[in-house]
């Protein structure tokens, strides 16, 4: 199985199991495509990790992220996100003039866990989140460390 880095850039070290998907055509990148177009290149259940680190922040739909995060991680397989945090520093968050927003803990917590999903019905496809909050070196960045969970879709949520 593969590990999936998501808008890596110039600068992000390669290992032989990274495919790397960016916007643009950076010299190693593997798959250019913009992720706001669902749904994205990749099989069901190809990777067994996924990560994004400043990436979500730049994208229209935290929801279709999600989804096909959730579609394209292998059974057992993790999401890591980092994100500049919504109300922390002015400049991280708003300086950028491609960001389009920002996000809090609870925007994971209260929208993709089981709870979430059955309370809201913006997804059908939960998460187990095994870390979420302020990131412990530099707290104006979110951090999100999740797993799909795989067995279905939750009666009484919406697709």
């Amino acid at each position: 199985m593969q590990r999936l880095i998501l808008g890596p850039g110039k600068h992000w070290p390669k290992e032989p199991q990274d495919i790397f998907c960016d916007i643009r055509p950076f010299e190693r990148v593997d798959v250019v495509h913009d992720l706001n177009i669902v749904p994205w290149p990749f099989e069901n259940d190809r990777f067994y990790s996924i990560s994004a680190i400043h990436l979500v922040e730049h994208l229209r739909d935290l929801v279709s992220f999600m989804n096909e995060c959730h579609r394209v991680l292998a059974p057992g397989g993790t999401l890591y996100i980092e994100t500049p945090m919504a109300g922390g520093d002015p400049d991280l968050e708003f300086c950028d003039p491609t960001h389009v927003r920002c996000y809090r803990p609870h925007s994971f917590i209260n929208y993709f866990t089981v709870e979430g999903v059955l309370d809201f019905g913006y997804t059908d496809r939960p998460w187990s989140i095994l870390k979420v909050g302020p990131r412990a070196d530099f707290p104006n960045v979110l951090l999100f460390h999740g797993m799909p969970i795989k067995k279905g879709p939750i009666v009484g949520a919406s697709s």
